[in-house]
């Protein structure tokens, strides 16, 4: 394996994820949700919920009639999401720790939403077709992804420097990587949206830059699935993180420019 599994990398680097939830996570999940149009009392699947950045505002939007069921392969993330549904003393959200291409529901779903998460599945073709099954007729699937640009310079850089401590990763395109660029437009996305059998199908652009100091760039690494580029060792990975560094410098754009895009199952 050229890469660490993405459910323990995500655990590992939990409270860095959650570092970035207000600039980049909940945003962009909050668009998913609005896009998806919830109605109050809908059965929701939020599909690799992560901390919650889209479980909570689908929670809001489907009401107290209403249930949004949370499932996550990363233990770190779903305790986050847990203990602050319990504090707000949420009673229409269910949190499950699965495998969520493989798992199963007892009811189908009015809404599928998938949040920059597809491109981590081992089979995205055969894990949002899964995903869509789920729904019941008439259902929404929504999600965002990566549109062509993004990331940049972090992509190449975290890579670059991560190669130095790993040189088996020279010339490896990691699978998210190539799951990503099979969608980054929209012409490419709803294409293949409508190929995983959904219709009405709908894709927009929300064009997105943040400047970040050289701090948070190696919290979004460290949070993020590049944490599964990094070496295991300690020094290794100090060694990454000064080389990641220089590279980007104290202070960089970061384009984190994003598709929306809805469908629905006939």
């Amino acid at each position: 394996m050229s890469t660490r599994d993405p459910g323990l990398a995500f655990t590992d680097g939990a409270l860095e994820f959650e570092a970035w939830s207000d600039n980049l996570w909940g945003p962009v999940a909050q668009s998913v949700v609005e896009a998806a149009a919830l109605k109050p009392g809908q059965f929701v699947l939020d599909a690799c919920s992560g901390s919650g950045a889209a479980t909570f505002p689908a929670a809001d939007a489907v009401g107290s009639e209403g249930c949004v069921d949370a499932v996550d392969l990363s233990t770190g993330l779903l305790r986050l999401a847990a203990a602050r549904a319990a504090q707000e003393r949420r009673l229409n959200i269910t949190f499950t720790e699965a495998d969520v291409t493989t798992w199963e529901s007892y009811r189908p779903f009015d809404a599928v939403l998938c949040s920059y998460s597809m491109f981590f599945f081992d089979q995205m073709t055969a894990g949002v077709e899964h995903l869509v099954s789920l729904l019941a007729p008439g259902g929404t699937f929504a999600t965002s992804t990566w549109q062509h640009g993004a990331l940049e310079p972090f992509a190449e850089r975290i890579l670059e420097a991560a190669t130095t401590e790993r040189p088996r990763l020279a010339g490896v395109q990691p699978l998210p990587n190539l799951n990503m660029a099979a969608v980054d437009s929209a012409e490419k996305l709803e294409t293949w949206l409508r190929a995983r059998g959904l219709v009405d199908v709908s894709v927009r652009s929300e064009p997105r830059t943040l400047v970040v100091d050289d701090s948070m760039a190696w919290t979004l690494v460290m949070g993020s699935g590049w944490r599964t580029l990094l070496p295991r060792d300690p020094e290794a990975i100090s060694r990454v993180r000064k080389k990641f560094i220089r590279s980007v410098g104290s202070r960089v754009a970061m384009n984190s420019d994003t598709l929306i895009a809805t469908g629905r199952k006939p």
